[in-house]
């Protein structure tokens, strides 16, 4: 891995390698990263599936996926539990496989953290919130209230292509500029 150094860690960087991690499907059976991950495939990972800028985020890519034809564009989705959620959304019109990481292996393998509690103050987050209303509900709290999101595109080999740390609640990149980079 050749990531920028931060004190005394080694962020992961586009063009570093991650390890494999094991996810599970929303049936609790476990999966190797690398089994789902076919050319380049987009993962939103998410805070849980019940936030509602993150299913925005999600239904954003959907849609998206649609318009281009659903096998032009290689989408996983990642949360790190509530599997209930996840089956609702994929019965729902999430029509690509939303797995669940509860040991929060991916997240780690990230560096997607914990953002401080005084970035709910941001006016930013309250804006995310209330866009997001026009199309999601509220669900249950099933991860940390303050896990940061992110975005990462990875190759066949698990090369990260594009990656995207959210800094607070519904920070994600728009959904174009993540098309773009996977294509």
């Amino acid at each position: 891995m050749s990531g920028a150094v931060m004190g005394d860690e080694t962020l992961v960087q586009v063009g570093d390698k991650i390890a494999d991690q094991i996810v599970c499907r929303d049936d609790g059976s476990e999966v190797k990263l690398s089994e789902v991950i076919a050319g380049p495939t987009i993962l939103p990972i998410v805070r849980y599936y019940g936030c509602m800028p993150c299913r925005d985020f999600l239904f954003g890519l959907e849609n998206a996926r649609s318009d281009l034809g659903a096998d032009s564009l290689r989408i996983v989705g990642l949360g790190k539990a509530a599997d209930y959620q996840a089956k609702y959304l994929m019965q729902n019109g999430i029509g690509y496989e939303l797995l669940l990481d509860p040991e929060e292996n991916l997240y780690q393998a990230l560096q997607l953290r914990r953002f401080g509690w005084w970035m709910i103050l941001d006016p930013r987050m309250w804006w995310r919130y209330l866009r997001s209303l026009r199309s999601s509900r509220q669900g249950k709290i099933t991860n940390h209230p303050l896990q940061s999101p992110g975005v990462v595109i990875l190759g066949e080999d698990l090369t990260v292509i594009y990656l995207h740390r959210g800094e607070s609640i519904g920070d994600y990149p728009p959904v174009d500029d993540v098309i773009r980079a996977a294509r």
